[in-house]
C-alpha cells in the first residue's frame, strides 16, 4: 500500500463518518406513531393519538385522566423542517410551545432534546414492537428520579380499552 492510501483511508473514513452523523433525521422513521395508544394501567381515553404522515407532518394529542376527569393534555406536531431538522413542538396544557431537535432517531425509537428547557429536557420514543410502545421524558443528566416513563399500547381509534 502506497503512502497516498494509507493517508487517504483514514480520511474517507473520517469524511464518511461525519456524513452519517450530520445526515438529517428522516420523520418517515417515526411513521409506526400514528394511530391511538393507550397508557397502561391508566383509564381508558388516557393516551396519545397520532395522526397519519402528511406533509413532513404528524400531529398528536396527548390526555391525562384523574376520576373521570382531564387534569392534563398536549398537543405535539413532529416536523421535519426543509433545512433537514427534525423538531418535536409540545404544547403542554396551554402553556407556549417548546422546541425538542432530534438527536437520535432511527426505525424504533427517537430522542428529542432541549437543554435549556427545565422540564422536560428530553423526550424519548421506543416502538417496543407493534401493538407496544414506551415514552420518557426526563432531565438531560440521565437522573432516574427526575423521568417520568409512559408504557402504552396501541388500540383502535374511536374505541376504549380497559386499563391495564
Amino acid at each position: 500500500m502506497s503512502i497516498r492510501t494509507a493517508l487517504a483511508v483514514p480520511l474517507l473514513l473520517l469524511a464518511a463518518a461525519h456524513a452519517w452523523a450530520t445526515t438529517p433525521a428522516k420523520i418517515e422513521h417515526l411513521a409506526w406513531l400514528a394511530g391511538c395508544w393507550q397508557l397502561d394501567g391508566q383509564p381508558a381515553g388516557a393516551g396519545e393519538q397520532w395522526s397519519t404522515l402528511a406533509g413532513d407532518t404528524l400531529l398528536g394529542s396527548s390526555r391525562s385522566l384523574r376520576d373521570g376527569r382531564t387534569v392534563g393534555f398536549e398537543f405535539m406536531q413532529l416536523r421535519q423542517h426543509e433545512d433537514g431538522r427534525l423538531v418535536l413542538t409540545a404544547l403542554p396544557s396551554g402553556q407556549h410551545a417548546t422546541d425538542f431537535n432530534a438527536t437520535r432517531v432511527d426505525a424504533d425509537e427517537a430522542v428529542f432534546e432541549n437543554p435549556a428547557n427545565d422540564f422536560p429536557q428530553r423526550i424519548h420514543y421506543r416502538r417496543l414492537d407493534e401493538q407496544r410502545a414506551h415514552a420518557r421524558i426526563e432531565v438531560a443528566q440521565d437522573n432516574p428520579g427526575q423521568a417520568i416513563d409512559f408504557p402504552m399500547h396501541r388500540i383502535a381509534c374511536g374505541g376504549s380499552a380497559p386499563a391495564r
